[in-house]
């Protein structure tokens, strides 16, 4: 494991979120946040939400549908996969490939940074812009 030939993690080192069968390249750079910043960020996520709509489930025909109001915006840097699937067209494995893209190029600078997830184009994001920001 690379990770022990590195020397290990840290003590306080969150891997919850880190995909550790990844499989690196060189030059590419893997930040594991600390258990520290990892509340902070779910702390930051809490307050944003507070005070605005809150997501909502809307039933179409047979099948129910979640959503995210015009009000509510998703931090694209701090999301939880739970939080990017909230987004118009985005499931499972869209929110994993966007945690992904964040932990091996760093935060997004703008939100038209998230099209260069794979799964994510000009079609996509027209969805979703709206209810994205970056911090």
């Amino acid at each position: 494991m690379l990770l022990k030939r590195l020397g290990g993690l840290r003590e306080d080192a969150n891997i919850k979120d880190v995909n550790l069968a990844y499989k690196l390249e060189d030059g590419m750079k893997v930040y594991i946040p600390t258990n520290e910043e990892q509340e902070q960020q779910k702390q930051e996520q809490q307050v944003q939400v507070q005070g605005q709509e809150q997501a909502q489930v809307q039933v179409k025909g047979d099948s129910i549908t979640s959503g995210v109001t015009k009000n509510t915006k998703i931090n694209i840097n701090t999301a939880t996969q739970e939080q990017l699937e909230s987004l118009p067209g985005i499931g499972p494995s869209t929110a994993i490939k966007i945690i992904n893209y964040r932990n091996e190029n760093g935060k997004f600078k703008k939100i038209e940074d998230i099209k260069e997830v794979s799964g994510i184009g000009d079609a996509k994001f027209n969805k979703i812009k709206d209810f994205i920001v970056v911090k």
